[in-house]
């Protein structure tokens, strides 16, 4: 896979700076499932700290004087190994958005959460806050039937996926053994 290169840095946003990753932490129902999530796009990763202040003062993790400037990026240098299973989504295209929906929604598409089960790393275009209205609207079936050609044709046509970003997931304590910390810097800095 030529997006996961050796010594690529990835980058983590949230309201505290992650040097150890722990994945009982992670939450099942996210876009490439339970992990840990880090983008090589340096500017996504910076957007999305304030609402991860936000969401995490909400959950009542964090103080209500908390202020989003004390929010950190996380730095990673990633180092393959052959050992790794991994899959990339190149486009957002129909399996992208099935296996998403089946993520979101275990109901759904099932045979993608079956086919994946055992992948170290997911990796492909993120679906981000401004994308999440579409991807609930089509997993509730206002778009009409999860996976029938109209629902799965407009909403891949509400995405706008040539603008989307990429993500990537660490499912497996064998795939954080790639990730290297090198350093955290403040979002107010």
């Amino acid at each position: 896979m030529r997006i996961l290169e050796t010594g690529i840095f990835l980058y983590h946003g949230s309201y505290c700076e992650i040097s150890t990753i722990d994945l009982t932490f992670s939450r099942r129902a996210l876009d490439f499932g339970k992990g840990f999530y880090l983008t090589s796009s340096y500017q996504q990763a910076v957007s999305y700290i304030p609402s991860a202040v936000k969401k995490n003062i909400r959950r009542r993790k964090l103080p209500v004087d908390f202020k989003v400037e004390d929010g950190r990026l996380s730095i990673f240098r990633f180092r393959p190994s052959s050992e790794l299973t991994v899959h990339y989504f190149p486009t957002a295209d129909l399996d992208w958005l099935h296996f998403i929906a089946a993520n979101r929604d275990d109901s759904l598409f099932q045979k993608f959460l079956l086919q994946f089960q055992n992948v170290d790393i997911v990796g492909g275009k993120v679906a981000d806050d401004s994308t999440a209205a579409t991807l609930n609207a089509y997993i509730t079936g206002e778009y009409g039937k999860p996976g029938s050609q109209k629902a799965d044709d407009f909403t891949i046509s509400q995405l706008l996926p040539e603008r989307l970003t990429d993500q990537f997931c660490f499912r497996t304590p064998k795939s954080l053994m790639s990730l290297e910390f090198v350093r955290s810097e403040r979002y107010g800095d």
